[in-house]
């Protein structure tokens, strides 16, 4: 990083602090509240590693679901604040710093930004400014391909900036006078702790590595994960009347449901809750066409919180998706009696640096340390040296400890340099909930604890409630409670700054709001230098071929089937557009085409291999009206219409006769999806029953099951 950008960027931490004083703080609660909504196309050019799973043998050949980052920007006199949800694995400070300098002029900063990422394992890997995030390692199949994380894509990371730059701006841009409010649910069914054991650990019980059971800890399972469903809506007032404009929703899961072994950009199950929520918002709110609407999605305190371990394959993401955007309504519905636009909106913001500092559990170490835990990954992600040897190394600790990284076996000691040495933090009041950033990956237990000492610390102060967003605005890997981390499951070999970690941060954001709320000004920021010499100035994506030519035409499919249609193109998917759909999926209707589905939504998956050639897939949904359809792509230079093809009736339900309290009656049953192949959820049962010729039966669409055995 050069001698101007460090001047600038300490000028602007400077600032950041100085605006708030007591006397700026106060002048926040002024006025009323003004919000809008906007979202960008995060999704890049094909061929980078995935993220999340650091193996050389996942590198995206394709996309099934768009990435995006959704903001919400909330103006209250004359502070704003910007809070996002990206599509992305992490989020390095460098990147929101960067941000921030590209809208200095709009009034944004390092202080007023929040960008939380999915953690999606499916999104790309290489865009971290201190380089440790960007390793990938190597895999038997695949033993010369990996980057040791010492070279970042300075191409990709400049897209990041300016596509996560251009979400904020878009919803800057659409402020207008609006309302807000909060709401909160519990969803349970969908995660389970997958690091039993070590969460058992905070009551006292000590379980060897696969050992251990939910059912061990005082209050049973649902005592074991983060349940909390917390949802701010966002209500604009158009031509006089309330319209919905999305949502900041937090729920803890990991995206890690789909795995590695499906090797294409998507959002996992945040996609489906993204977008299943925006379009009952949409229709319950008659929003205006023109008026952008988002969910906000980000993570929060998901460490050990996964659907992952029952739910596999981008199917099931869709069916995990629909139950989270199902709880994020029934929030949304409650935080509908609860809105106002005299809302308090007040921020603090710092950096703090780990340099060894004290705690009440003892030091936090001066310097990053990975563990041997997590080389071979967790139990839902094992690496590839577990490939190798099919022996995990969780719970593999020192029999004594010593110093701030306690019983961690260090694996790869002392990594100086390519980690961070301090984060931001932001603590962020709206109405009666304050937001806290977590720079990483919090356990629930190590949750539970931030929020019930953040919630005792401000009792009295019109806050409520305190609500975690995590993996926001930096990535330093996990935090665990110290008695997680002396177990050294993988979370806590991936805890970098050793066992004190966790609380440091639980401090420091206490700090935080108890100064908010005593309307004192933040500490000043650490001097750090979250860029780390990466510059965001390289040349966009180039716009792929100039020319398609068709391929393999697409054949006659039932509903629940699958269409393809194939075409040479440009390479690495480079043809795609941004922000708008490259493949469509066009009806026959009447002498017209019309729009029946693109790769925007759910269903559409495509890839291309080094030479070009693409190939896309459609999965008709089981209510897809029947008829004539085509593919339509609509790339950046060239345009291409497949021939026609039939969409007919499924004709594979499964009819069986269903005996209950002595009465008969027959069931139809769709095909199970199967894992890696099939894109979207269907229901296990259809309803409205009818008896079909030839003594079958079909469900409501029309779709077909042969006679059940008698």
């Amino acid at each position: 990083m050069g001698r101007r950008r460090l001047i600038v960027t300490v000028l602007c931490a400077a600032a950041a602090a100085l605006s708030l004083a007591p006397a700026a703080a106060s002048a926040a609660s002024g006025g009323k509240l003004r919000a809008g909504a906007g979202r960008a196309d995060v999704t890049p050019q094909t061929g980078y590693f995935l993220m999340g799973w650091v193996r050389s043998d996942a590198r995206a050949e394709g996309q099934l679901t768009r990435l995006f980052a959704r903001t919400i920007v909330l103006q209250k006199g004359a502070h704003k604040a910007a809070l996002v949800a990206a599509d992305l694995s992490f989020v390095p400070a460098g990147l929101v710093a960067d941000v921030a300098e590209r809208l200095e002029n709009r009034g944004f900063g390092r202080d007023n930004i929040v960008v939380s990422a999915s953690h999606t394992h499916s999104a790309p890997a290489g865009y971290s400014n201190y380089t440790a995030a960007n390793f990938v390692a190597p895999t038997s199949t695949t033993p010369t391909e990996f980057d040791l994380g010492q070279a970042p894509e300075e191409q990709l990371y400049t897209f990041l900036v300016t596509q996560v730059a251009k979400s904020i701006e878009r919803a800057d841009r659409d402020r207008g006078p609006a309302t807000a409010g909060w709401g909160q649910t519990k969803l349970f069914g969908v995660t389970e702790n997958r690091s039993i054991e070590a969460h058992l650990a905070n009551y006292g019980i000590e379980a060897e590595f696969g050992a251990g059971s939910p059912e061990q800890a005082p209050g049973g399972e649902r005592a074991t994960i983060d349940p909390d469903v917390d949802v701010l809506r966002i209500d604009k007032l158009i031509d006089g009347r309330r319209v919905p404009i999305g949502i900041f929703s937090t729920f803890a899961n990991h995206g890690t449901v789909i795995k590695a072994d499906f090797t294409y950009y998507n959002a996992d199950h945040h996609g489906a809750a993204a977008r299943i929520a925006e379009a009952r918002i949409r229709r319950a709110g008659k929003v205006p066409r023109r008026q952008e609407v988002v969910n906000a999605y980000g993570n929060a305190d998901e460490g050990d919180m996964t659907a992952g371990l029952e739910f596999s394959g981008p199917a099931d993401a869709y069916e995990v998706g629909m139950l989270e955007a199902r709880a994020f309504l029934r929030a949304w519905r409650k935080a509908g009696r609860r809105m106002s636009r005299k809302v308090e909106v007040e921020r603090r913001w710092t950096v703090e640096c780990f340099c060894g500092r004290e705690t009440a559990v003892g030091p936090v170490d001066d310097q990053a340390v990975v563990g041997l835990p997590f080389l071979t990954g967790s139990e839902e992600n094992r690496g590839p040296l577990f490939d190798i040897t099919g022996i995990p190394f969780e719970g593999r600790r020192l029999p004594a400890g010593s110093g701030p990284q306690g019983v961690k076996i260090q694996a790869i000691p002392d990594l100086g340099p390519t980690y961070p040495e301090a984060v931001g933090l932001t603590t962020l009041r709206v109405a009666d909930r304050a937001i806290v950033t977590v720079p990483g990956e919090m356990s629930a237990g190590m949750g539970k604890r931030l929020k019930g000492a953040a919630e005792g610390a401000v009792r009295g102060s019109g806050i409520r409630q305190v609500v975690i967003s995590g993996l926001a605005n930096d990535y330093i890997q996990y935090l665990t409670t110290p008695e997680e981390y002396d177990r050294q499951h993988y979370e806590g070999g991936s805890t970098l700054f050793g066992r004190a970690e966790g609380v440091f941060i639980q401090e420091r954001l206490i700090e935080l709001l108890q100064l908010l709320v005593a309307g004192e000004p933040a500490p000043a920021p650490y001097p750090d230098d979250p860029q780390n010499g990466l510059t965001d100035d390289e040349p966009p994506f180039p716009p792929g071929a100039e020319a398609g030519v068709a391929g393999a035409q697409p054949s006659a499919v039932e509903r629940l089937g699958h269409a393809t249609f194939a075409w040479h193109g440009g390479r690495r998917g480079n043809d795609r557009p941004l922000e708008r759909a490259f493949v469509t999926i066009e009806r026959r209707d009447g002498g017209r085409w019309r729009r029946a589905d693109d790769d925007l939504g759910l269903r559409i998956l495509w890839h291309v291999d080094e030479s070009g050639d693409y190939e896309a897939t459609w999965e008709p949904p089981v209510n897809a009206k029947l008829g004539s359809y085509r593919f339509l792509v609509t790339a950046n230079r060239y345009r291409l219409a497949s021939e026609p093809f039939q969409v007919r009736a499924a004709s594979g339900l499964r009819a069986r006769v269903v005996r209950r309290r002595g009465s008969r009656r027959v069931e139809l049953r769709y095909p199970e999806a199967v894992e890696n192949v099939d894109l979207a959820w269907r229901p296990a049962r259809a309803r409205g029953i009818r008896r079909a010729g030839s003594g079958g039966w079909s469900d409501r669409y029309g779709n077909l099951a042969r006679a059940p055995r008698p």
